[in-house]
């Protein structure tokens, strides 16, 4: 605690006590106390001037409302204040102040203590930047609590301990950017630095470094606030922790995650910005994000740092890793912030010097806690030798896989970028019958390219909350274009339905609105998007237009039934019996598909075993696809009854 306030702390004690000694007529004590306040008074005139006097000088404080505010700190920091306080009619239990209660400590004349409790209740600078905050409901201006925060108080005591529930982050001189982030960073300093009070908006993936290249930007450091899942009373006390902070210390307010605030934040949000005074930085990861204010906008765009930066922060964030860092900068499209949570994962998890391998798992870790839920990895298990396909869809598949495999030598270094109408994002369609091999399919191309396969919970993304959908599906490219993901959206018709030209209220405008925003981020998504779909008319003509590929998967013929018999019902170890009649297991259930088939036979060696036959028999089969047959709601012919 500084000189200075340990000395307005004790006179405000000693105030209250000479209230008290006053009250109650405690005639020995009440001319020492005096003294006691005199004594104080003099020691303080001598004290140089602090903090408060520069918060006097930059709200234009009047003497008597820097007393208030220095009687205010002194009753929430010493606590035998409050004790007296409340003899003197102060409310029981708390730590704040009313003008009404301060006349009765300090002997205030009614007209200073009129002006001060009707200066108070006016939206004054002081209440506005979080410095003194009302505290409840009075019946009277005078009546009103109002309480001195406790980073205030450390404030004066030259603690510069940033405000709580608030992130600091420091300007950092040696920081790797690469030529199209030293682009974003030259017209990022010129507004920061500008004279004009600005409100910035920083549009990227997370885990970009977007932070660091504010604070760089701006030649100071942040106190930044992350919004997600803030909302109500505590969103409104953490915005004014945000305004307290860039009132006290020397940081650029930031707040991040702004997509992700809880229900109702977008307007205080905007009505925040609105009122703010100064330069205020938003980070987002969602593109074009309106904020619902009046203010002018200034929005930038940073990239994710290109493959050479990447590799040397894995290098040095993972202290020299062991294995093939090219590889691992090349795939994962991830800045330094979600490199250096990878390499912490992996280090709770391994065990001495780091590996490839290990900083791997760690990604899909973090990448996984980004999705939220929303996309879970799937693990392909499946071969090409257990698909059956018609050879012009089979064609199709690998003419998929070709255009992939090799974009960078069409695209780039043939020159035929250029000649892209739209983004070059690859979406492909499957539509065809359920159990056709669709989601196999997906699953078999993302693991030849190796790429991670995630597949998209439309239950967890369809929101009936206008712009939630837009905001999930948001976080779900976002962390794919990390994770060098392939992403399937099983049952796209939920999604990428027909849009309506008979708009007839919101929610058939909203429902267009997402279906735009999906054509939009399906073609930037440096990614594979395959949509899968049982009924492909009712796939938006707007997407089918915009596809690398539309496979259609056919019911398979008498003759792929009987190959599919035979490959998903025989494995290396299985005894499966050599007299099994493959066609005519075909001919008998006409109705199957791949995966029906597959059920089956994983069914037939079920029964098998639990009849601990020696083999796999015709018999077993026969038992296991009738069973099938009927779960599909086909009646049986009496041949196979």
């Amino acid at each position: 605690m500084s000189d200075e306030l340990a000395l307005r702390v004790e006179a405000v004690f000693v105030r209250a006590l000479l209230a008290v000694a006053e009250r109650d007529k405690l005639v020995d004590a009440i001319e020492p106390l005096r003294a006691r306040c005199e004594q104080i008074e003099a020691r303080l005139v001598d004290v140089p001037h602090g903090a408060m006097h520069e918060l006097a000088t930059r709200f234009a404080l009047t003497p008597s409302q820097v007393a208030f505010l220095w009687a205010a700190i002194a009753v929430a920091i010493e606590p035998r204040i409050t004790v007296h306080a409340e003899s003197l009619g102060g409310p029981p239990g708390r730590k704040g102040l009313s003008v009404a209660l301060y006349q009765r400590m300090t002997g205030l004349d009614a007209g200073t203590g009129r002006e001060l409790a009707m200066w108070l209740a006016r939206d004054n600078a002081l209440v506005g930047s979080g410095l003194l905050v009302r505290v409840g409901e009075a019946a009277t201006p005078a009546a009103r609590t109002y309480l001195a925060p406790a980073r205030l108080c450390a404030y004066l005591s030259s603690d510069s301990t940033i405000e709580e529930g608030l992130v600091g982050v420091a300007r950092v001189e040696q920081l790797l950017f690469d030529d199209a982030q030293t682009r974003v960073l030259e017209p990022l300093s010129r507004v920061l630095a500008g004279p004009a009070v600005a409100l910035v908006v920083v549009e990227g993936a997370s885990g970009t470094g977007r932070a660091s290249a504010v604070a760089h930007a701006a030649g100071r450091s942040l106190a930044v606030l992350n919004v997600a899942r803030l909302q109500g009373e505590d969103l409104a006390d953490k915005l004014l922790a945000l305004r307290r902070e860039s009132e006290l210390g020397d940081v650029l307010p930031v707040i991040s995650d702004i997509e992700r605030v809880g229900e109702g934040g977008a307007a205080l949000l905007g009505a925040f910005f609105d009122q703010f005074p100064t330069t205020i930085v938003v980070i987002t990861s969602q593109i074009g994000m309106q904020l619902g204010t009046s203010r002018a906008v200034v929005r930038v765009r940073w990239p994710v740092p290109d493959t050479p930066i990447r590799r040397a922060l894995w290098d040095a964030l993972g202290d020299h890793p062991d294995g093939d860092l090219d590889m691992l900068a090349q795939r994962y499209r991830v800045g330094p912030g979600s490199i250096a949570r990878a390499i912490e994962s992996a280090r709770l998890l391994g065990a001495g010097k780091l590996s490839v391998e290990e900083l791997t798992v760690g990604l899909r870790h973090n990448i996984a806690e980004e999705l939220g839920g929303l996309a879970q990895r799937v693990e392909v298990t499946q071969s090409w030798d257990e698909l059956v396909l018609a050879d012009d869809t089979r064609g199709q598949v690998d003419a998929l896989i070709a255009r992939v495999r090799h974009a960078h030598q069409v695209l780039e270094r043939w020159g035929y970028r250029g000649k892209m109408a739209r983004g070059t994002g690859v979406a492909a369609l499957f539509s065809g019958p359920p159990g056709t091999g669709k989601t196999m399919v997906a699953g078999l191309i993302a693991r030849e390219l190796e790429l991670e396969l995630y597949q998209v919970d439309l239950s967890q993304v369809v929101s009936k909350w206008i712009g939630e959908t837009e905001k999930q599906l948001a976080r779900v490219f976002e962390a794919a274009e990390q994770g060098h993901a392939l992403l399937l959206f099983d049952e796209a018709d939920a999604l990428f339905g027909q849009r309506t030209a008979d708009v007839k209220g919101a929610t058939d405008r909203y429902a267009n609105l997402e279906v735009n925003y999906l054509l939009q981020r399906v073609e930037s998504f440096g990614g594979i998007t395959i949509l899968t779909t049982n009924l492909d008319t009712a796939i938006d003509r707007a997407l089918k237009r915009r596809l690398a590929a539309h496979i259609v998967f056919d019911q398979p013929d008498e003759d792929d039934r009987t190959e599919l018999w035979q490959r998903l019902a025989t494995t290396r170890t299985a005894p499966i019996d050599d007299d099994v009649d493959y066609p005519a297991m075909s001919r008998l259930f006409p109705k199957m598909t791949g995966a029906n088939i597959r059920n089956a036979a994983l069914s037939a060696a079920f029964l098998a075993a639990a009849d601990q036959a020696a083999r796999i028999r015709q018999s077993h089969l026969l038992r296991a696809a009738r069973a099938e047959y009927r779960s599909m709601g086909f009646v049986l012919s009496e041949s196979v009854r």
